[in-house]
């Protein structure tokens, strides 16, 4: 019980996060929508606002945790975790410093489309040199929340991400208030950039205050130092699978960069697919999960190797992300328009932004069983596996975006995330399968197929309803807002009752999941 208390604080913590964050961006849309000072702000905060999210919501903690467990003794355990903070701090520092010098040539690896337009380009470096500082903070916010954790301690790390959230968001305001559409197109870029360091400062302050008394020794004897350096080492692994879905961003912000505003637009629509996203792999993680594993999907399936998980984690992750994707790829319009039509964010904008949205959208599914498969290939010990098929996926993408956004235009860029995502879970499904460690029998597969044909069900009904609606969703204002809140609700009324009456979904094994 303490475990899944535990998971679930972290779980609503991680997607008050993910809420905020959305905040922070639609308050950048609405300031700057699609034009210069947004498109140079994603590239140029690209790097350390990754960071920042990744290392600041416990991606270390699969490098760290194993070997602190080991340690013979609480003072050998004590000066091996301050060898760790001098280790990522330097590494972080060094980073830092060379993408400071090297940021014109970073800039024009992550928006190759920049180069004809001066303005853009520069403003994208002014951002990134002034937030290299973010490197080592966020290696030193990692390093703490991996600490706390080891120590028991989580919610204070898992709050973190959000205060600094918070702490962007404040910024924004006071930007706002400075007069955001009267400042130069640097003035801005500081303002997020300065925004930017305060989250990152946030989370390092509030990760360590969650340490206990005495749990670090700062230390830089050469024998713990030498000890740390395979964890440096050791975190690659897991930082690229956590990475990934961010990495393929990248990718596609560096196709869609000589489209204008495509950079921007791209980066609207991915936040919104992160939400669902993030509420999958906390959900299946720390409720949904445990709740549908103790369900017929895993109960009856032998072969699943030592996680227990496969069936009932896939079941979990799809239950949750196919009807999120496709009511996202019908509603991505009027959602785009609710969301972040105001202030500078126009219907040009809106468009750019839907037409990314429809296809990102349809990566969800493979990104959440994504998220399983690779929970399991870690637990069992294959980091190789994860690493393969990442590094085959990301290639793969590229080639599909950039080849396909002179025909496409903005859905070329989406359409590589989509191929990066089906490549990865391609390889990581055929190498669990091959290994035995994945196995879904008849049950499973049945079950799956229900939950498929309960959310095409659902995204028919919406369409329909759509239809309806779209006088209301053309007014704008809380007349469209108040249609759109009718459509979703209708939307997961219509998959919920689907889902039980296909049985897709099993309320006796629920009920008996969440007992546990």
């Amino acid at each position: 019980m303490a475990l899944l208390r535990h998971a679930s604080t972290v779980a609503l913590l991680t997607l008050t996060s993910r809420v905020l964050g959305f905040a922070r961006d639609a308050g950048v849309a609405a300031l700057f929508g699609t034009g210069l000072v947004a498109e140079a702000s994603v590239a140029g905060l690209a790097v350390p606002q990754i960071a920042r999210r990744l290392l600041g919501e416990g991606a270390l903690n699969a490098a760290l945790l194993p070997t602190l467990a080991r340690a013979e003794d609480a003072p050998a355990r004590r000066a091996l975790a301050g060898a760790v903070v001098a280790v990522f701090a330097l590494a972080g520092l060094l980073i830092a410093g060379l993408l400071f010098l090297f940021m014109p040539a970073v800039v024009s690896v992550l928006a190759p489309g920049f180069a004809g337009d001066g303005p853009r380009a520069a403003g994208a470096v002014l951002a990134g040199r002034l937030t290299v500082i973010c490197l080592p903070l966020a290696l030193l916010a990692g390093v703490f929340a991996a600490f706390a954790n080891a120590a028991g301690r989580f919610a204070r790390p898992a709050m973190a991400p959000a205060a600094a959230n918070v702490a962007v968001i404040a910024l924004l305001v006071l930007l706002w208030l400075s007069g955001a559409h009267t400042i130069s197109a640097s003035a801005a870029l500081i303002w997020l950039a300065a925004g930017v360091v305060a989250g990152a400062l946030t989370q390092v302050v509030l990760n360590a205050a969650a340490l206990p008394r005495d749990f670090v020794r700062l230390t830089l004897a050469p024998a713990n130092l030498k000890a740390a350096l395979p964890l440096l080492a050791g975190s690659a692994t897991p930082l690229l699978a956590a990475a990934l879905p961010q990495l393929r961003f990248l990718i596609a912000a560096a196709a869609a960069s000589g489209l204008g505003g495509g950079v921007a637009a791209l980066f609207y629509a991915t936040r919104l697919v992160e939400l669902p996203l993030g509420l999958v792999g906390a959900s299946a993680g720390a409720v949904l999960l445990p709740a549908l594993a103790h369900g017929r999907g895993t109960a009856e399936e032998p072969g699943f190797g030592p996680t227990a998980l496969g069936a009932g984690g896939l079941i979990a992750a799809l239950a949750l992300s196919l009807p999120a994707a496709l009511g996202l790829a019908v509603l991505a319009h009027p959602i785009v328009v609710v969301l972040f039509q105001r202030g500078a964010f126009d219907p040009q904008a809106s468009e750019l932004t839907a037409t990314a949205l429809t296809l990102l959208a349809l990566t969800l599914p493979a990104q959440a069983l994504e998220k399983v498969l690779i929970a399991i290939a870690f637990a069992c010990g294959l980091p190789r596996l994860v690493t393969l098929a990442s590094l085959a996926a990301l290639p793969l993408g590229a080639l599909a975006g950039f080849f396909s956004v002179g025909a496409l235009g903005m859905a070329g860029p989406a359409l590589g995330v989509l191929v990066s995502s089906v490549v990865a879970l391609a390889g990581l499904g055929i190498g669990l399968g091959r290994r035995r460690l994945l196995v879904l029998g008849k049950p499973v597969r049945r079950q799956l197929l229900r939950l498929s044909l309960a959310a095409l069900g659902m995204a028919g009904a919406v369409m329909l309803a759509r239809l309806g609606c779209e006088g209301l969703l053309t007014q704008g204002g809380l007349a469209a807002a108040g249609a759109l809140t009718g459509l979703v609700a209708l939307g997961g009324a219509v998959y919920a009752g689907l889902a039980l009456a296909l049985g897709g979904i099993e309320l006796t094994a629920l009920r008996a999941g969440l007992r546990r």
